[in-house]
């Protein structure tokens, strides 16, 4: 059947250059009495930090230092920033920006007084330099950078007293302590179809952290879910004061009067949003709507799924279907005709029924059913990707994504973003909302998760504008899904030794800065499959020899001789 091109639905651009704060913390008491504590415990994993103010006579060197190392306090504490703009004048104390340009920095700025200034004048300036690594915008969204930063300072007595008279806007925080002064959050965003939710990662200062999160809910999806995801609310539905949570840990979300002309609906499946963010993955919270006009009863609806993969694994090992079970592999009951072919690449579909093997390098084959049906020939296609509803994701190197729907229907993607490029891998995330695209081509190789965008069959007509993830890695060959939104990256170095990194989209939690870290423990792997939802993630070496990893840096044996393996998806 021939290719039939659908045109591009564009979304708008990608999230702008962003923001982050340093993060310290007070020394806490290592002698004296045992004490016992009170019965009330505020139900928070917030933890202050403490600021402290200028001291008398400093010298402008030591204000910037102090100043930087006030500002880590901001995120963290009641006070704010209140204590970081004592070093300020005035007039600079009032107009200075904090949140308006927030960088990840290697290290802590050390400033140092600018050639030509006379710390006996009443005017000096100062610079700080650091290697920028992330950053946040005003919305929480981190992405990955490189490059310096300098930052000038102007100071001028006040008082007798150096202060910082001029200062550009925004914080600086080193990557060691990123983690600490930001709270890292997943929002929920449901699928048009109101089947799944769609994760989408920010940082939000921590003592504002729920507020935030809400605002960015009703603000709607991000540019590169555009189309994949949908707000609930009406357009300019915002917040009539800060989210609070009451002694029962009930949350109290304070709406304005817009959200009344949502359908019950809407307002149902707004209330589950609310629920799974400030959830956190345990549950769902308990949560409260109103407006001015008192509490508002949501709909009951049936509550979106979070993405996960269902099912086992399965592998190819000496010309049979195995199903991988813990640390074993099994005969798979399911029937797949290979004879004649040369499988190099495997998927299989959610529902386990349906496995599309690769046939050399230039035939993609349906092996399950009455016979081996034939879905697609080219030059060299990529290893293929099944979505949630059966539509089988590949492409010829050099030429556009092809979706292949299970009636055997072939669309090409055009992607204007991929112009120029040569993809290598893509993956599909368990519902269906996003993909990972591997890419080579000026610059080396790039990974970018871009929303899908369907029509009313289901089928995928465009991609939205990518987010790129990972951009510290370099040569990545694979991309999977192994979390919500944790990609695994295969990447292979200069002298061909290759290594596993897992890099998060939008920051990945529990790493330092947020950025991407490498897995130790296996050796020359070749091939990756992970499962969401549980963490596994499978390797096969070099040698043919399937490893998983299971939530630890070890990787058992699960079997020798293996040629592919692959968890749904």
């Amino acid at each position: 059947m021939s290719l039939r091109t659908r045109a591009r639905t564009a979304a708008a651009a990608v999230a702008a250059l962003a923001v982050a704060v340093l993060a310290g913390c007070a020394s806490m008491p290592v002698s004296g009495a045992v004490n016992q504590g009170g019965d009330d415990v505020p139900r928070t994993g917030d933890f202050g930090q403490i600021a402290f103010g200028p001291t008398a006579d400093a010298d402008p060197e030591a204000i910037v230092r102090g100043f930087l190392r006030a500002t880590q306090a901001g995120p963290t504490s009641a006070a704010s920033f209140a204590v970081a703009r004592e070093y300020l004048t005035k007039s600079a104390a009032e107009t200075w920006s904090p949140s308006s340009r927030v960088l990840v920095t290697d290290v802590l700025p050390q400033p140092v007084l600018a050639d030509g200034s006379d710390p006996t004048s009443d005017r000096v300036v100062v610079h700080a330099s650091a290697t920028v690594v992330a950053s946040l915008d005003e919305r929480g969204v981190f992405s990955e950078e490189q490059g310096g930063v300098e930052t000038t300072f102007e100071l001028a007595r006040e008082g007798g007293q150096w202060r910082i008279s001029h200062l550009d806007d925004g914080l600086m925080v080193p990557s060691p302590t990123f983690g600490s002064t930001f709270h890292v959050t997943t929002l929920y965003f449901p699928t048009p179809d109101l089947r799944s939710w769609v994760p989408d990662v920010r940082w939000f200062p921590q003592t504002t952290w729920r507020t935030s999160a809400v605002q960015q809910l009703l603000a709607g999806p991000p540019e590169y879910l555009a189309g994949a995801a949908s707000a609930m609310l009406p357009v300019g539905t915002g917040l009539s004061a800060s989210v609070t949570e009451g002694p029962d840990g009930t949350f109290q979300v304070l709406l304005t009067d817009q959200a009344s002309e949502a359908s019950g609906t809407a307002r149902g499946v707004f209330a589950a949003q609310v629920r799974a963010t400030l959830a956190e993955g345990r549950g769902a919270a308990d949560v409260v709507l109103s407006d001015r006009n008192g509490p508002i009863v949501p709909t009951e609806v049936d509550v979106p799924e979070l993405p996960h993969t269902p099912g086992r694994a399965v592998a190819l090992q000496g010309g049979k279907l195995m199903n991988v079970t813990g640390r074993t592999l099994e005969q798979s009951e399911l029937v797949v005709h290979l004879e004649g072919l040369d499988p190099q690449a495997l998927a299989v579909s959610q529902a386990g029924d349906t496995v599309v093997v690769r046939d050399g390098v230039g035939r993609l084959v349906r092996v399950t059913g009455q016979s081996p049906s034939e879905l697609l020939t080219g030059t060299w296609l990529l290893p293929p990707s099944i979505d949630r509803v059966g539509t089988v994701w590949t492409g010829d190197r050099g030429g556009p994504l092809v979706v292949v729907t299970p009636a055997g229907d072939r669309f090409a993607l055009d992607v204007d973003w991929l112009e120029g490029r040569t993809v290598t891998s893509v993956r599909v995330s368990p519902e269906g909302a996003r993909v990972a695209v591997v890419s080579s081509g000026e610059g080396g190789s790039t990974v970018q998760v871009a929303g899908i965008v369907r029509d009313a069959r289901g089928v995928p007509t465009a991609l939205a504008s990518p987010v790129t993830v990972g951009a510290s890695v370099t040569g990545v060959e694979q991309a999977v899904w192994q979390e919500e939104s944790v990609l695994a990256l295969l990447s292979r170095d200069e002298s061909g030794a290759t290594s596993v990194y897992l890099a998060g989209v939008g920051g990945l939690h529990l790493a330092v800065g947020g950025l991407p870290r490498r897995i130790g423990g296996i050796s020359d792997p070749t091939w990756l499959s992970a499962s969401v939802g549980s963490g596994d993630l499978l390797a096969i070496d070099g040698a043919g020899v399937l490893h998983v990893r299971q939530t630890t840096a070890l990787w058992p044996v699960v079997g020798t001789g293996v040629q592919l393996a692959a968890f749904a998806g």
